[in-house]
């Protein structure tokens, strides 16, 4: 199934307040927003130690792709968390960033 990100961040906000009990708000004293940035380190650095792990051959991407697209999900997952406790769009803020990088490397959407 596939979502669109407004459907996926009302979601990903609905289940971690109801599925975890983390209230999403950057100002919520029981799960700041540094809180939100270190879940994404981590989950960085899990995605990290699997590419590493296939640069020095212990397997190859192929072998662990689904693992490597499941800490890219985590990652993203928690990116939406912290632009929701930000009280942002989370598409408006991918599409307002990747608009300014187009605009710099003089890249037109077609």
């Amino acid at each position: 199934m596939s979502l669109t990100f407004r459907d996926f961040q009302m979601l990903n906000r609905l289940r971690c307040e109801e599925g975890f009990g983390h209230p999403v708000a950057v100002d919520e004293p029981s799960w700041p927003l540094q809180n939100w940035a270190l879940a994404i380190a981590g989950e960085a650095g899990e995605l990290c130690n699997l590419i590493k792990k296939t640069l020095r051959g212990d397997f190859t991407i192929e072998e662990k792709r689904g693992e490597i697209l499941a800490e890219l999900a985590d990652v993203m997952t928690y990116c939406d968390l912290a632009t929701s406790a930000m009280e942002a769009d989370t598409g408006e803020t991918v599409m307002a960033k990747f608009d300014v990088v187009s605009k710099r490397i003089g890249w037109v959407k077609p």
